[in-house]
């Protein structure tokens, strides 16, 4: 999941969708293709998100000769990060497939499992519950729910500066019983680090083309 780009899921979460939902019955596999699950409970801006892991007897052109003739004029092919990526959509989910050479004879990657927002989480507020500056905008909000780990990633844009954004962040924690345990500061980049009884958050502020990014990671020890 951390992998697939944001503006890929954006123009997901953008599309009209029929309210209907699909499941990994409906992924169609390869031959000898092992399957694992790699994540449950997930959630990108609200949409629900399900993981898995594979590994399969096939070489990457092959992969890709499954998919296109599996979904037949509703595939779409790119690259990104070093990954092979197999998009498919319709009107029920998105589906897809991240995969890389192992060796001569073996593939590995994810398949990515999307169905649409339903109405609950369209009347949501991104970012809500965590620390968000007046006036930002929240760019991507992700959970994690399992049973080992919550936690929840927000990317925020702040056209406040840098360093008045780290004030606020400061001074706002500390109101909400937030322990700062470290301080990093470099030309163009802050990380700040917290604590509080049994959760932990990080907050790391980026300069760039002059606007701040804010990245927001709270999860449980």
């Amino acid at each position: 999941m951390k992998i697939i780009p944001p503006l890929l899921l954006s123009l997901f979460l953008a599309a009209n969708w029929a309210q209907a939902d699909c499941d990994y019955d409906d992924f169609p596999l390869m031959p000898d293709m092992l399957v694992a699950s790699i994540g449950s409970n997930i959630q990108w801006n609200h949409t629900p998100m399900a993981g898995r892991s594979f590994r399969v007897p096939a070489n990457l052109a092959t992969v890709k000769d499954f998919y296109a003739k599996a979904w037949a004029d509703e595939v779409d092919f790119s690259a990104f990060n070093g990954w092979e990526q197999i998009l498919h959509i319709n009107q029920q989910c998105m589906m897809l497939i991240q995969v890389k050479r192992q060796n001569d004879r073996y593939s590995y990657g994810q398949m990515v499992l999307t169905n649409p927002p339903g109405k609950a989480a369209a009347t949501q507020v991104l970012g809500d519950g965590m620390p968000v500056p007046p006036g930002a905008q929240v760019i991507s909000d992700m959970r994690s729910d399992d049973d080992i780990r919550q936690g929840r990633l927000v990317v925020l844009l702040n056209e406040e500066d840098m360093n008045t954004t780290a004030r606020w962040y400061e001074t706002e924690l500390k109101y909400q019983g937030w322990n700062l345990e470290q301080r990093s500061q470099q030309a163009n980049g802050v990380v700040l680090s917290y604590s509080r009884e049994k959760e932990l958050m990080t907050v790391g502020l980026l300069r760039h083309k002059g606007k701040t990014q804010i990245l927001v990671n709270r999860m449980d020890r």
